[in-house]
């Protein structure tokens, strides 16, 4: 018996059936009274129950993957059985679990060509979940496989292959979908984007492989445009292929997060044959392996162009091609790229085997190895420069701290560059190169570590860190950006130590000199007092 107040009193109403799910869920009821009005009587959140979730299986429960999203309502979960469903779905803006019971290996949907196979457009968040499905032969002009617009969902261990579109053969992102543990193999755009197209969105991509993708324009494993800034982390891209960045493309102000990632045999006709920053993008890359690229033209590991500034720490660049320039990287068009702790070795092109330069474009290189690379290592033009510290480069390079001495990997052939006992890389770096922005090198293991040659050619207390992508291990020690003194705080005896540093640097290792830029200033001051305290 529930009274119902409003403007007009009707006493009381007698109600003999059963509450439904709707109104569980709302937690309102309407009802008739005796003079034909339509009442709707709001419950107490005290008094309402709260529905289970309910199971709904394909194809017991419901014939198809769409009739059970439809009879779903959030909170659900639809479990499907092992089999090949043809038809396309649209999750409804529904917060509900799909969910296969034997996992992507023998539960396929396919659309047969009839448009998007799996749609999110409706606002989905988090809570709507896609898991273990082979996703295939979708065909659409944007996101043939899956279209998330405006869409944040949640994708799990499911398989994107054979799907086809203009824009995004794989995946359509206009949100901020958490993509895990998928596979994107075989997806191809006559535009952009053959595995995964990002549009104005912040997707998180962890435990992916792309592979096998093609893009007619840019982006054959990946596209990030808009600008879109996604995260992507511990993925493989291997044999994509495009006109501009076989692997990826970021453009028009994208900085997306990359760590740890691998990019492997990609190839264009064009621009990058793994990576192609264009216009304005700024993607931080760290600890990622980029071997075996080629471009018929230009940057073979990477282009970077149009006022572009990537960060790239920890990376490998080795066995990368470009048939005319920058074998390793193509940077062009005021364009001003940063490695650190990098290795570039094996690149192959007919100028900048390890590095090319023009149109105004300037790069800075600290604690890096370039060695082995053909036809030289770093291309200038006249209006382009490159800024080199504490680095390794063969036929040598000028700068504070560059050597020109065999680095002594450890066996290159077999693209292992970590450093032998008596290399000239071992402590011959710039601990601020690299503190503060990682403690740890290519392989995970400690940045800075004491071996047990007293001799420190390179710039540090109480440590000194190596050069290139690979830390030669010892004991690890902690180092903290501004701590001069080495005594594990950054604290008064730093501040007054920069103090007595002020000005031009006078001796060749200038620990006052936070950002390495010659003198001891404004810029060093911020920096330490960002620090201070800083404990180990």
């Amino acid at each position: 018996r529930i009274t119902a107040l409003g403007k007009r009193t009707y006493g009381l109403i007698e109600r003999h059936s059963p509450l439904t799910r709707d109104e569980l869920l709302t937690g309102t009821i309407t009802m008739t009274t005796q003079h034909s009005a339509a009442v709707t009587v709001l419950l107490a959140a005290a008094v309402v129950p709260v529905a289970d979730a309910v199971i709904i299986n394909v194809p017991a429960d419901q014939a198809t993957i769409q009739a059970g999203i439809i009879a779903a309502m959030n909170g659900d979960e639809i479990g499907v059985a092992p089999g090949t469903y043809f038809e396309s779905i649209n999750f409804l803006g529904k917060a509900i679990t799909l969910r296969s019971s034997g996992g992507a290996e023998v539960t396929t949907i396919d659309a047969q060509g009839a448009g998007t196979v799996v749609t999110c457009d409706s606002g989905e968040a988090a809570e709507t979940v896609l898991e273990g499905f082979t996703i295939t032969g979708g065909s659409s002009a944007l996101g043939a496989g899956m279209r998330n617009a405006g869409s944040s969902p949640t994708v799990t261990d499911c398989t994107f292959i054979d799907n086809s579109a203009v824009n995004g053969g794989g995946m359509f992102n206009s949100g901020s979908a958490t993509v895990t543990n998928c596979t994107f193999s075989g997806n191809s755009a006559t535009n952009d984007g053959g595995g995964m197209y990002n549009r104005d969105s912040s997707p998180v991509v962890t435990d992916c492989t792309f592979s096998g993708n093609m893009a007619a324009n840019v982006g054959g494993g990946m596209v990030n445009t808009g600008p879109s800034n996604p995260t992507v982390t511990d993925c493989t891209f291997a044999g994509n292929s495009a006109g501009a960045g076989g692997a990826m493309a970021t453009w028009f102000g994208s900085s997306p997060t990359i760590e740890n990632c691998q990019f492997i045999n990609n190839e264009v006709t064009g621009f990058g044959g793994a990576l192609d920053c264009f216009n304005l993008s700024n993607p931080v890359m760290t600890d990622c392996l980029f071997s075996g690229n080629d471009s018929q033209f230009r940057g073979g590991g990477a282009t970077v162009s149009a006022g572009s500034a990537p960060v790239f720490t920890n990376c490998s660049f080795s066995d990368n091609t470009a048939g005319d320039v920058g074998g390793g990287m193509y940077v062009v068009n005021d364009a001003s790229p940063v490695l650190t702790g990098c290795t570039l070795s094996g690149n192959t092109s007919v100028l900048g085997g390890a590095l090319a330069n023009l149109n105004s474009s300037s790069s800075a290189l600290a604690n890096c190895v370039l060695w082995g690379n053909s036809r030289d290592q770093i291309f200038d033009d006249f209006d382009s420069v490159t800024t080199v510290q504490y680095s390794d480069v063969q036929s040598g390079w000028p700068g504070q701290g560059n050597i020109d001495a065999a680095p002594m990997f450890v066996d290159p052939d077999n693209s292992d560059f970590r450093l032998q006992t008596g290399s000239p890389g071992i402590d011959a770096g710039h601990n601020w190169a690299i503190a503060g922005i990682t403690d740890t090198d290519l392989d995970g293991n400690p940045r800075f570590a004491a071996d047990r040659i007293d001799f420190d050619p390179g710039c540090g207390i109480p440590v000194v860190v190596d050069m290139g992508a690979y830390e030669y291990q010892g004991e690890p020690f902690p180092v903290k950006l501004g701590d001069i003194d080495g005594d594990g705080i950054v604290g008064i005896v730093d501040f007054l130590a920069l103090l007595a540093g002020w000005g031009p640097c006078v001796e060749q290792c200038c620990l006052a000199d936070l950002d390495l830029d010659g003198k001891v200033g404004i810029v060093d001051f911020l920096t330490l007092l960002a620090n201070w305290d800083s404990r180990p």
